[in-house]
């Protein structure tokens, strides 16, 4: 595999996309497999934004420093807002094959997880009403390709789970 592989962890806040991408990243570099991890919500720190989609540019301009990298895998935790963002995260990071799996785990699990790390109230609620409105969404099927629970397992576990079924198993 010369070309890029990307695999999108999607999902609700709290579902572990971040916790995930850096346990898949450390089973990866133990292999001595070529990859890297994308990290959404860093690439869109800053404030005043001046757009929405200010972290697509961001994407879009370092995509082609790690694209250049033979054979890499990369991971990019996000979540996926719709169909039509989805297409613009494509156009953003070309790759030879792209992958979206949803990382899922009960309301009310995801609800605490929010609750323990977010260090406001104010952070705290607006999370958890974000797992509402993700929990609400009815296009899941739309934008993933396949599914795995982050509930009662280790991370190292979900994180075979995800290589495994992204067929980069190591």
């Amino acid at each position: 595999m010369d070309s890029a592989s990307v695999l999108i962890l999607h999902g609700s806040p709290g579902s572990g996309k971040s916790t995930l991408a850096r346990a898949m990243s450390e089973l990866l570099r133990a292999a001595g497999v070529p990859h890297g991890v994308i990290d959404v919500d860093e690439l869109n720190l800053i404030f005043p934004s001046p757009e929405r989609d200010f972290w697509l540019g961001n994407l879009a301009a370092v995509w082609p420093r790690y694209a250049a990298v033979p054979g890499i895998r990369m991971i990019i935790p996000t979540v996926v807002a719709d169909v039509d963002r989805l297409e613009l995260l494509r156009a953003a990071a070309p790759a030879a094959s792209f992958q979206v799996c949803e990382l899922v785990a009960p309301l009310e699990v995801l609800k605490a997880r929010v609750t323990e790390r977010e260090p406001t109230e104010e952070w705290r609620a607006s999370l958890r009403a974000w797992v509402d409105h993700h929990a609400a969404r009815t296009d899941l099927e739309d934008v993933r390709d396949f599914v795995v629970s982050t509930c009662d397992r280790t991370e190292v576990d979900a994180a075979e789970e995800v290589l495994r079924r992204a067929g980069w198993s190591v």
